[in-house]
């Protein structure tokens, strides 16, 4: 997978590491990536990877505060199995390598970097970034994208 130097550049920052292959599956309003694809590796299970530090950071705190299992119950184990067995379908894995069926979450992110990429949109996906404080970011972590005058409220 080819891309450019700059959002090669850009995803690094966003890690905090030199990135593997990939592409970029979506982009924030102000045209940062927000989720790459990885290029297809055995030891990487999750295809779809959100790098937006901003964003993964309010996942986070959803996860932090019991929103796997909350998320699990919520949404039911066969609406998160047809999201798993779409992606099986697609990809060759589950949803962030996930093996066994029971409806299991293993990661918020994993999910919403489908839905944003518009890859999979899934109930996950909606019912954690309804959890959200905002779609877009928190300006000490992504200042371009906060003061993109695409940004939506």
């Amino acid at each position: 997978m080819t891309n450019g130097n700059k959002d090669y550049e850009a995803v690094a920052q966003q890690l905090g590491r030199e990135p593997r292959p990939f592409r970029v599956a979506a982009r924030c309003p102000a045209g940062r990536p927000t989720v790459i694809e990885n290029e297809r590796r055995r030891e990487m299970p999750t295809t779809f990877w959100l790098t937006c530090p901003s964003l993964g950071a309010q996942i986070s705190r959803v996860e932090a505060g019991g929103g796997v299992r909350q998320a699990q119950e919520e949404v039911g184990a066969e609406v998160v199995d047809e999201t798993h067995d779409e992606h099986l379908r697609l990809y060759g894995v589950r949803v962030a390598g996930v093996s066994s069926h029971n409806g299991r979450i293993k990661c918020l992110h994993a999910f919403t970097a489908l839905h944003v990429a518009g890859v999979i949109p899934n109930r996950v996906a909606e019912w954690t970034l309804a959890r959200l404080e905002g779609p877009c970011p928190d300006p000490a972590r992504c200042p371009e994208c906060a003061a993109s005058p695409n940004q939506t409220e």
